[in-house]
């Protein structure tokens, strides 16, 4: 998958923290991933969880059942969705959102998750329809803003995508998620702008916390190498790195595709893929990101 000029693989020998690195050198086709394809972490994917597979077989049961009244059901549809989704079966979860607001059409929760979806497809006028679905419902719901101003993003429509990312960031200024993805937004208005209001809001966040490194790498304040060094302090277990992992390789294929480096991008995106943390919106549009660069090629 992947054509590196000088990489260090992190191995990872049993499922916490033990890690050891092995440096090798090999020539790369192209000059540009030579120095941006290195010091790779190399994901060890965990399982799917045994807990979801037990509460799958659990919730296909009570589904079998003919006593559930109409709004237990959709509940429990949604629900089963949830979990489809959250063992990467993007599918039969989709299934379930639509059966669930068929038996239940004012559960706002189904319309979100089924808004996302639409949004994955690239059916954005009926991801759009979903999201003000739940916020005709529950104006307070703030994941409809995220999701409504990324299905306005990846739609093509940045001003529109601009106000909703504003009113979900402002929800929690601290969040440094929130104020990324208001710059990438913003960016495709007026990256110079958009790069000046990320410099001024990061210097308003008190908040420890692992994801102000991405920021800080988008500012230039770290090195991709030490945002990548990072990556394996304070964690517990493999399913925290690779938590990790797949917001770094997301970020950080955002940061070269924005450069028009597009082979270093996908690659990125590939490796945020290779986590399998199926419920990341970062797992998700890297899908979505590798597709739309494949369809630029053409």
């Amino acid at each position: 998958m992947l054509r590196l000029s000088c990489f260090i693989l992190c191995f990872i020998l049993s499922g916490c923290t033990a890690f050891t690195r092995d440096t090798q050198s090999q020539p790369s086709a192209e000059s540009e991933s030579s120095s941006s394809m290195a010091n790779l972490i190399i994901p060890e994917p965990e399982r799917a969880s045994i807990r979801a597979q037990q509460a799958l077989a659990k919730f296909n049961l009570v589904m079998m059942s003919s006593e559930l009244a109409d709004e237990e059901r959709a509940q429990f549809l949604f629900r089963r969705g949830l979990l489809f989704d959250s063992v990467g079966l993007d599918g039969l979860a989709f299934f379930d959102f639509q059966r669930a607001l068929r038996t239940d059409p004012m559960l706002h929760q189904a319309y979100n998750s089924l808004g996302v979806h639409h949004t994955l497809r690239g059916e954005f006028i009926e991801a759009y329809e979903a999201f003000d679905a739940v916020l005709e419902m529950d104006p307070e719901y703030e994941f409809a803003y995220l999701n409504r101003g990324m299905a306005l993003y990846y739609g093509g429509r940045y001003n529109l995508a601009m106000s909703d990312i504003k009113q979900y960031y402002d929800n929690d200024p601290q969040d440094a998620y929130r104020l990324l993805w208001t710059y990438i937004v913003a960016a495709k208005v007026n990256k110079m702008s958009a790069m000046e209001e990320l410099a001024e809001q990061r210097k308003l966040i008190t908040k420890d916390q692992w994801s102000n490194n991405i920021i800080d790498f988008y500012l230039g304040k770290i090195s991709q190498k030490a945002l990548l060094d990072s990556v394996v302090m304070g964690i517990d277990t493999r399913n925290q790195m690779n938590e990790r992992l797949c917001e770094a390789y997301f970020y950080l294929g955002k940061y070269y595709r924005a450069l028009g480096q597009m082979r270093v991008a996908t690659n990125f995106f590939k490796l945020a893929l290779a986590t399998n943390v199926f419920e990341f919106v970062e797992y998700r549009f890297a899908r979505a990101e590798i597709a739309a660069i494949r369809d630029s090629s053409r």
